[in-house]
């Protein structure tokens, strides 16, 4: 991590304390996105809410699209679902380089290639027969965690047994909640994962998680672009996923609202 990439970090993480130090920010964040080819953005809360883009997300895809792969934690979305939902507003944005979580796990479950328990939405569930996935409802040998708005007791003690009994799990995600419009919060997969952890102990080796912060969605967006790490610049709303995340694999970070002052439109 070169030295100067880390006191900006510093800096737009911390809330300004004047006007001149808000300029200060705005213009390092800016020179650092000139300074890099790539550029990784986060989707949920950054650019959008609940999964519809704003004007100021949809402006700056436009401005930088050539450079952008969408990077995100979401695991109810499909790549096509992101790419069809800029098209409506007029972008047209290549499917290669939306780079979700959900997807990513299911992928990971394909390529484990052994019966598997989806936790997860309809949709979901229909792309993990898409991809090959060999679902499973009893004695699973690996279960994929994924948001399931209609997980319950039920499906909670399906997973709990499942685990007790030496299931491999791939966790799409470890964030606990995600913002939802008018400041709601939307439970994630990882309020699923503490439930599940709660009851079963299960051995860190048998626990594979694919979001953001771990390096896998960030490495995956950048071999999208073709660009290495150090080349690009991750742009999100969350210090403990993008931030975190960019920040172990040496490459630069911007933090934008609602997780600093910096707005996306302050970056050009």
């Amino acid at each position: 991590m070169r030295a100067g990439e880390l006191v900006l970090r510093e800096m737009l993480i911390a809330q300004p304390e004047s006007s001149d130090r808000a300029k200060s920010d705005i213009d390092q964040a800016r020179a650092l996105l000139d300074a890099k080819e790539g550029i990784l953005l986060d989707w949920d809360g950054c650019v959008a809410l609940n999964d519809l883009p704003h004007a100021a997300g949809l402006r700056f895809i436009a401005t930088f699209l050539d450079q952008i792969a969408i990077v995100s934690n979401s695991s109810t979305l499909r790549p096509g679902d992101v790419s069809r939902t800029l098209a409506q507003a007029g972008i047209s944005f290549p499917v290669e380089r939306v780079i979700l979580a959900g997807h990513q796990a299911l992928l990971r479950a394909g390529q484990v290639n052994k019966p598997t328990l989806v936790f997860g939405s309809l949709q979901m569930r229909a792309l993990a027969r898409e991809l090959g996935v060999q679902q499973v409802k009893q004695h699973p040998e690996v279960i994929v965690l994924l948001r399931d708005t209609r997980f319950n007791y039920a499906r909670l003690t399906q997973g709990v047994n499942a685990l007790a009994e030496g299931a491999y799990l791939i966790v799409a995600n470890p964030d606990l909640t995600h913002p939802g419009g008018q400041g709601i919060l939307v439970p994630e997969t990882g309020a699923l994962l503490a439930a599940l952890l709660a009851c079963v102990a299960v051995d860190s080796a048998r626990v594979e998680v694919i979001g953001k912060p771990n390096a896998q969605l960030f490495q995956r967006a950048c071999v999208a672009l073709g660009v290495e790490p150090s080349q690009a610049v991750m742009i999100g709303d969350n210090p403990d996923t993008d931030i975190l995340g960019a920040n172990k694999l040496d490459m630069g970070s911007i933090l934008v609202s609602p997780g600093s002052s910096l707005l996306l439109t302050d970056l050009f």
